[in-house]
């Protein structure tokens, strides 16, 4: 049995503003049914393609299925009050009975620059907030988050020592995007994933030796590790946003050649199985997978397939995390 978890995203690259809600039903509602194990959604103030409020749209998936896992990638804790981001995570940890699994960064990762948001900061404009103070903003929001969703009195105001929010909820695991020191000291001290966006197998394995250090050297246990990867599978899968995805990773993020054409996952369900095999075997714990066909109702299908030919790719002796 294949011990890696496979998430997908919700239909979003392509995102029908006329087909919504009945679009989010159907995508979770199918990805529940074909055994995935967690269903995500980004979080776009300002960026390249239209995008839905992410806690409302997993509120909705979560009404329509009863398995299924919900995951945000990811939220910028910097950019939300602490009492109004708690407020929400405990309702949606309410309403889907715990299910929440809670992507974050600061803002300046691979995440971000999807968004534009190292090009313009608009959304930090947007809000007042100084982008130069990312970091100590999302380190604070960490370092209470847990307490406050947990009940404790005194986190949401210390001014106000018996405030705490009216309905506790289950802390959601923690998954840290970003690939810097700062980024990976974060993942140590607050995550329980590391969620490096867009790697390779490559960099996924330098990325975890280095977390494993910094890991030993503050005596705390080592994250996991969650990735987040394109796909589009088929001879005819449809690319409307990136004609030649490689080559627009490389020149968008900067990436090396050979990192950008390892990241896409792509060919038949049998090519892909060989693929994604790769990445488990170099330490993912978990791959949630974006596609930006339109067809995605086949895309979900045809992953489904390469995901069930895993158990052909993977040796019977490799050790997961």
């Amino acid at each position: 049995m294949l011990r890696t978890k496979i998430g997908v995203f919700a239909p979003a690259l392509t995102l029908d503003p006329a087909a919504a809600p009945g679009e989010t039903v159907e995508a979770a509602r199918l990805a529940e049914e074909l055994g995935f194990e967690s269903f995500w959604t980004s979080d776009l103030l300002t960026g390249r393609c239209p995008m839905l409020d992410p806690l409302l749209l997993l509120a909705t998936a979560a009404s329509v299925t009863t398995r299924l896992r919900l995951g945000t990638a990811a939220l910028v804790p910097a950019l939300q009050p602490l009492p109004v981001l708690a407020q929400r995570l405990a309702t949606l940890q309410f309403l889907s009975g715990g299910r929440l699994m809670l992507g974050c960064d600061a803002g300046d990762g691979t995440w971000a620059r999807w968004r534009g948001g190292l090009k313009d900061q608009a959304a930090w404009r947007a809000l007042d907030i100084p982008f130069e103070e990312r970091d100590t903003r999302t380190d604070a929001t960490l370092a209470r988050l847990p307490g406050v969703l947990r009940g404790e009195p005194g986190l949401l105001d210390p001014e106000q020592p018996e405030l705490a929010l009216s309905i506790p909820a289950a802390v959601p695991p923690l998954l840290i995007g970003g690939e810097t020191e700062t980024a990976l000291r974060r993942v140590v001290t607050h995550g329980d994933h590391w969620f490096p966006a867009l790697t390779s197998p490559a960099s996924l394995r330098t990325g975890l030796a280095h977390l494993g250090k910094l890991a030993q050297e503050t005596g705390r246990p080592m994250p996991g590790v969650t990735i987040a990867q394109p796909f589009g599978l088929g001879d005819d899968v449809g690319r409307p946003l990136i004609p030649n995805q490689a080559d627009a990773v490389a020149q968008v993020y900067g990436f090396p050649d050979d990192r950008a054409k390892a990241l896409l996952i792509g060919g038949s369900p049998q090519q892909a199985a060989e693929h994604i095999a790769e990445f488990i075997e170099a330490g993912a714990d978990r791959i949630v997978f974006s596609t930006y066909d339109p067809a995605w109702h086949k895309q979900y299908e045809l992953l489904a397939e390469a995901v069930a030919l895993l158990g052909d790719q993977i040796p019977e002796s490799h050790e997961f995390h």
